[in-house]
């Protein structure tokens, strides 16, 4: 790969590749990449007017799965060319070790599986609604419901690839025509799908409305463009607090917007794993899987870990040796899983060795390379939480798993738990207060823990809501009754009017 890549917008079944108006970007880690100027190129990556969309309507959604099962058998790593250059890419740019990130890719293909997308598409919408109208039931059957697509713009993150397929699956399955804007730290990936799309079909109409473009985050020149009633309906942004807050400025009524901001993810270590030896290697094994994955670049990744223990000496060494059993758990992980970190954290290890020397409130271990732990010695996180990164985790001594309730919101994304047997206990106190998913941390199988707290049914929520639900529009057809003796009801003499104050 030459030291610029070149990356072509993708407009609807073609591929524009960069030309004389080519403009050259980096990407985070020092990669450099060029692309068509995508000021441009507006016309080529919007709709316009959405009755353009009627032949991705009409289109049924077997037809539509079957399409995508094709594109997948595609998305192998070793096959496609697309893929092997977002590959060499994204581990430039991106901040994933070669053997995590080439687990993710070798897992894309699963992604696409038959059964699995029907699945998605029936329990979270419903085919019936998206191949046709649907009658309301009994007296009502004059009343028909129908689920449509819209015009969707969707700024990703690129922590992990397997954003942009599942972007694209989403809008194939809602029948939308869909703008990617691709992140600086993964910008070839979504393109790399696109352009097999074509491969497989250019004509297709889940191709002919797709459209994939990178450019500079907080363009308000490009934004102000595409962000039109006349040009989008829906946006789903990934990613910071600032774009998310950079692309509400352009919000109007008639423009949806579904914000997936940053998550935090936390875990509970009940007291029974400290009583407990081989308790204690069980929960530090979850907790390493857990901070671990991704490097611990992803938002379901634990960064605090509150633990049920005392605050006296004997219990805060518990806690210690818990951390001290993470740190060894750690060199257990496959590095398809979790790899030493390639660079140091300079500031992290700063906060690091600032907490070593703060003895009387922390004790200190580990570094930015291997990973480490910072045991609180008070009932609270340190300042810094949010800079935890480099499977470097913060253990929180609470007298009470509740107590933790007061630092998650709806910001918390995942919640780990040991041992099963405190799930009950708190599973709906941390769900009143905000938090998306709870998953178990009990196993000895680095890969089987890795495994069942991901794998979940077709049609589950996302970070607390059903994007593909909001991702359509709902029409009504309410036509007149077939039976002209069907009258309303007239309201009860003594019944109280329905007031609005």
């Amino acid at each position: 790969m030459s030291d610029i890549v070149d990356i072509p917008i993708i407009s609807r079944g073609r591929v524009l590749m960069p030309g004389p108006d080519a403009v050259e970007f980096k990407g985070r880690g020092g990669a450099r990449f060029r692309s068509p100027d995508p000021h441009k190129h507006i016309q080529d990556l919007v709709l316009g007017s959405p009755a353009l969309l009627a032949d991705l309507n009409n289109t049924k959604m077997r037809d539509i799965v079957e399409f995508l099962v094709e594109v997948g058998k595609r998305l192998r790593l070793e096959d496609n060319p697309y893929l092997k250059d977002s590959f060499a890419l994204a581990l430039q740019a991106g901040g994933l070790a070669e053997p995590i990130l080439r687990g993710v890719y070798d897992d894309m293909p699963r992604m696409f599986d038959g059964g699995a997308l029907l699945d998605l598409a029936d329990r979270t919408i419903g085919i019936a609604y998206l191949d046709g109208w649907v009658p309301a039931r009994g007296e009502h059957s004059h009343v028909r419901v129908r689920a449509v697509g819209t015009r969707q713009l969707h700024i990703t993150a690129g922590n992990v690839p397997v954003v942009a397929a599942l972007t694209i699956i989403r809008a194939a399955l809602t029948k939308s025509d869909c703008l990617i804007k691709s992140p600086s730290n993964d910008p070839l990936t979504a393109n790399a799908i696109a352009r097999t799309l074509i491969d497989v079909d250019a004509g297709h109409p889940v191709t002919r409305h797709l459209a994939v473009a990178y450019w500079k985050g907080g363009d308000e020149a490009m934004e102000s463009q595409i962000v039109r009633t006349s040009r989008i309906d829906k946006i789903t942004a990934w990613g910071g607090m600032s774009s998310v807050k950079h692309i509400q400025k352009f919000l109007t009524p008639g423009i949806d917007l579904t914000a997936l901001n940053p998550k935090y993810s936390v875990s509970l270590i009940g007291r029974e794993a400290l009583s407990d030896e081989a308790a204690m290697q069980e929960a530090a094994t979850g907790l390493a899987v857990i901070s671990g994955f991704y490097n611990q670049t992803a938002c379901a990744n634990t960064r605090i870990v509150y633990v049920e223990s005392g605050l006296d000496e004997k219990s805060l060494g518990r806690v210690i040796e818990l951390g001290r059993k993470l740190l060894a758990a750690y060199k257990t992980l496959p590095p398809v899983i979790s790899t030493p970190a390639p660079t140091r954290n300079s500031e992290l290890e700063e906060e690091l060795k600032a907490a070593s020397l703060d003895e009387d409130f922390y004790h200190a271990e580990g570094d930015t390379l291997n990973g480490g732990f910072v045991v609180s010695r008070f009932s609270d996180r340190v300042d810094w939480y949010d800079q935890l990164n480099n499977r470097v985790v913060n253990l929180v001594p609470v007298e009470s798993l509740l107590d933790a309730t007061k630092w998650c919101d709806d910001t918390t994304q995942t919640v780990g738990i040991y041992p099963e047997s405190a799930r009950e206990r708190v599973i709906d106190a941390f769900s009143l207060v905000g938090v998306q998913r709870m998953v178990p941390l009990k196993g000895a199988d680095p890969m089987r823990i890795f495994a069942e707290m991901h794998t979940l049914p077709p049609g589950m929520p996302h970070d607390g809501i059903e994007p593909l639900r909001r991702n359509v529009r709902w029409v009504i057809d309410h036509r007149p009754p077939e039976d002209a003796t069907v009258r309303i009801q007239p309201p009860s003499p003594t019944a109280r009017p329905f007031t609005v104050s």
